[in-house]
């Protein structure tokens, strides 16, 4: 009995080291915008499988400056192209794994009553803060910029803006009183953030450039079981579904 049992334990412990192994965690970097998506497509992933998501949530730019300076992600889905392209240029991400998963939409949000267009407000009096994010850091505000410059109004808002660090402290300045109206992400509406807004617009797509967000799994991390399930996942319907739930377009 005792020599069989001895016998049945290496057998186990080879199976319980190998599902660990197997079983290993994924540290994803995801911009702001998509913070929320991220988490329910978190959740149906790992029903799905037997890995495990950390998610990291900032601005795109801050996330890209992280990883440039070594912090350990394993994914990096950005609300841009350009930052992605640029680590795959550098070899530190791969371009043979890289995508289009999303396509995001900016949406004007305006506590102030207009008098007909909620475009009105741009040129309200009571208009005394306008939030946008970062153009610096963060695509939304970059093309927020651009809208604004179409709307012939970046000269004459300059000096009303305030500028979140990324699309969530943009929502945040809004749906809090601290900016009167904002350009934030059509998705973020879709969220369950109680606002109370007055009007809401959509900004014609041919405003801005297109905002195609892009994955793209870094070098180091390419090899990871982990990371290849993720990678298939996010390539499946039922993934696509989620992403169009929440407000996005996919290509």
């Amino acid at each position: 009995m005792t020599s069989r049992f001895l016998q049945i334990i290496p057998a186990c412990f080879l199976l319980l080291t190998s599902a660990q192994s197997f079983a290993d965690n994924l540290n994803v970097a995801v911009a702001s915008n998509f913070a929320h998506t991220m988490k329910i497509l978190a959740e149906d992933f790992e029903s799905k499988t037997t890995h495990q998501l950390r998610i990291s949530s900032a601005s795109t730019g801050k996330l890209y400056t992280q990883i440039n300076h070594g912090a350990p992600f394993d994914v990096f889905l950005a609300a841009d192209e350009a930052r992605p392209d640029l680590l795959i240029a550098a070899n530190k991400a791969s371009a043979d794994q890289s995508r289009v998963y999303a396509k995001g939409k900016l949406v004007l949000v305006s506590n102030i009553k207009p008098e007909k267009n909620c475009t009105d407000i741009l040129d309200n009096t009571n208009l005394k803060r306008l939030a946008i994010a970062n153009p610096k850091t963060a695509p939304y505000g970059a093309a927020a910029r651009q809208a604004l410059k179409k709307l012939q109004h970046w000269d004459s808002t300059k000096n009303k803006l305030v500028m979140g660090e990324n699309i969530a402290q943009t929502l945040q300045f809004v749906s809090t009183g601290s900016a009167n109206a904002g350009f934030i992400a059509k998705s973020m509406l879709m969220q369950g953030t109680k606002i109370e807004s007055a009007c809401e617009w959509d900004i014609p797509t041919d405003m801005y450039d297109p905002i195609k967000q892009k994955m793209v799994v870094l070098s180091n991390s390419s090899n990871k079981p982990s990371v290849q399930a993720f990678w298939k996942y996010m390539q499946t319907d039922a993934a696509s579904t989620i992403i169009k739930n929440n407000g996005y377009d996919v290509l």
